[in-house]
């Protein structure tokens, strides 16, 4: 690990421990066992060791080749989402459950839910990649099955998206406030709730 990628760690573990305004160059320096003059050669200010934890999240999704797999587009011609949507979840809960379990990408949420209130950089993450991208991908999601008859017609897409996501917020906050360290049982039961949930939404509206 080089020595930015040490002070990206360092940084990642301090914010998501103490908060991202309680937490100093000269600490973080300090625990990567450097100068702070020496940070700067990597960042030139604090924040920029926040967008790039942020960056460094969102690539995770926008590369990662199983959700970006012609098999998860959510167009009307999926045979997969339309004939087994149960199963298009499963499977891109199976890869977002593995991004999770690195103890990266779970600091970056933890730093993210806990902290949204208290740093505008975070809050505006927060609304735009947490809530509204998914909210838009969920409604999608249940559009389409709405127009191909999977599911009933008197239903509301943006409804269901609402009724379906605002659960595993609630189940995140919950875990972020619980635990320091979240151990990997929390994680299970976490995506095991968010599926039986989807199953349960499916279950209700789908046409018999």
């Amino acid at each position: 690990m080089n020595t930015k990628e040490r002070i990206f760690d360092v940084s990642l573990d301090l914010f998501s421990k103490k908060g991202y305004d309680s937490v100093s160059l000269r600490e973080i320096a300090d625990e990567v066992g450097i100068k702070k003059s020496s940070i700067y050669s990597h960042y030139s200010a604090k924040e920029l060791i926040l967008i790039d934890i942020f960056e460094y999240f969102t690539d995770q999704f926008e590369n990662n080749d199983l959700l970006n797999s012609k098999e998860f587009l959510l167009t009307p011609d999926n045979k997969a989402l339309l004939q087994n949507p149960e199963m298009f979840y499963h499977k891109g809960s199976q890869a977002v459950k593995e991004m999770l379990s690195e103890k990266r990408n779970l600091k970056i949420c933890k730093l993210i839910f806990i902290q949204m209130h208290h740093n505008e950089n975070i809050r505006s993450f927060f609304k735009n990649e947490i809530l509204i991208k998914p909210l838009m991908h969920w409604t999608n999601f249940f559009r389409i099955l709405k127009e191909k008859k999977v599911i009933r017609k008197d239903t509301d897409p943006k409804l269901l998206a609402k009724e379906y996501y605002s659960f595993p917020i609630f189940l995140l906050l919950e875990m972020f406030v619980k635990y320091d360290d979240i151990p990997q049982s929390s994680i299970d039961n976490f995506f095991d709730e968010t599926e039986d949930h989807i199953l349960f939404i499916l279950d209700c509206v789908k046409v018999k």
